[in-house]
């Protein structure tokens, strides 16, 4: 019985830890969210197939990126509805860009006018890494839905166009966004 006193007397509680600067932390929490998302559709693929994997990718990726653009306004005080013009809304996609997706990612936005605007990918690290699998033409993107995802939690209707994809063989991608006017004027009874 007196051994096991002692034993327990030997115990410790470990409270240290290592510290990791804010910023490296945010950076692998941004890369353990892109290869989450990339293992994720591997299995999904593996179990059910190309087609099955790519629809289902599609519709997480939309949820997904309501959820992203739903915390990002909240930690802000913005409200659904308030962002109404495309410089409004690729601000709060840089926001959420610089929050969410690492850097080795590049992307531009440009605003043409209040309704229109593109958005330029020059450096794609999901496109780098489908192209080292074995079927990287079977692959469709889903970045689209993920956009389509911010702009619903933004409260912005709104259609995006791609004009150039990585997987189509161009350079870079770029997409086309269109905001439908809003209705600032009320008739009077």
């Amino acid at each position: 019985m007196l051994e096991d006193k002692e034993e327990i007397s030997d115990k410790k509680r470990i409270k240290e830890k290592y510290e990791i600067p804010l910023n490296t932390q945010k950076f692998i929490l941004q890369m353990c969210m892109a290869q989450w998302d990339g293992q994720w559709y591997l299995k999904t693929k593996k179990k059910n197939g190309i087609i099955q994997a790519n629809e289902l990718n599609q519709i997480v990726v939309f949820s997904i990126g309501k959820i992203e653009a739903k915390h990002i306004l909240n930690s802000l005080g913005i409200k659904k509805g308030d962002i109404k013009t495309v410089a409004k809304m690729f601000k709060m996609m840089n926001t959420i860009m610089d929050v969410l997706i690492p850097k080795v990612m590049k992307v531009k936005f440009i605003a043409h006018s209040e309704n229109e605007g593109v958005a330029f990918v020059d450096k794609c690290f999901i496109w780098k890494e489908v192209q080292k699998s074995k079927e990287p033409t079977d692959y469709v993107c889903a970045c689209n839905f993920r956009h389509k995802g911010w702009l619903e939690a933004m409260g912005v209707n709104g259609k995006i166009i791609p004009l150039k994809r990585f997987s189509n063989g161009d350079n870079c991608c770029e997409f086309k966004f269109i905001l439908e006017k809003m209705n600032t004027h009320f008739e009077k009874d």
